[in-house]
């Protein structure tokens, strides 16, 4: 368990690390003809570095801590659906091509969409696409609950929680009061509060 606590720790601080702007911006004053391919370089490092630790992960023996009863199954496959949908509904607010990299490939810098998304699931909270991740992730460990489900889940909620943070910091510097403002009105990650702000108020 404690090396697959390690080499998820790893890859997430490398996530981290290889998302920080200084990073991207070393990465252009070295190679300037090859920035546009950077965030379709990481999102196939991302992608295939979680699944090379995911293969590793199913072939660990695991541990049940209990056995889910039916009404514990149905509650996790309610979350795990419920996850999906709601990752699925706040990617809809994304340009999927410069979320995938495409855009930059093909426009270079200029592909970044300036604008702050206040619209569909971003009126009810600031981060809905890591909403759904958390939900889908607690019915995930629902399902079969062990102690590598639990490494797997744990290390996925602290980046969740940690890359938040950084994230509304980048937001912060990108758009200063506006974002300031859709802090105040938004909440981050629970829709535990109604938004004052009539849709047509609100900051771009």
């Amino acid at each position: 368990m404690l090396l697959l606590a390690f080499c998820w720790t790893i890859y997430f601080a490398l996530h981290s690390l290889l998302a920080t702007t200084w990073v991207k911006s070393a990465a252009a004053r070295q190679f300037p003809r090859a920035v546009r391919f950077y965030r379709l370089a990481y999102n196939q490092v991302s992608v295939w570095g979680f699944l090379l630790i995911l293969r590793y992960q199913t072939q660990l023996p695991a541990t049940l801590f209990f056995a889910p009863g039916p009404l514990v199954l149905a509650l996790g496959y309610a979350l795990l659906a419920l996850g999906v949908l709601v990752a699925v509904a706040a990617l809809r607010g994304y340009d999927l091509a410069e979320f995938a990299g495409w855009a930059y490939v093909r426009r270079g810098p200029a592909a970044a969409d300036g604008t702050l998304r206040v619209a569909g699931l971003n009126r009810l909270v600031r981060h809905p696409l890591y909403l759904g991740l958390l939900l889908g992730l607690a019915g995930f460990w629902l399902l079969a609950p062990s102690d590598v489900r639990s490494v797997f889940v744990g290390c996925n909620v602290a980046y969740i929680l940690v890359g938040t943070r950084l994230e509304e910091r980048k937001l912060f510097a990108r758009f200063g009061a506006a974002y300031a403002r859709y802090q105040a009105r938004v909440p981050q990650l629970l829709p535990l509060k109604w938004r004052t702000t009539p849709p047509g108020n609100a900051p771009s």
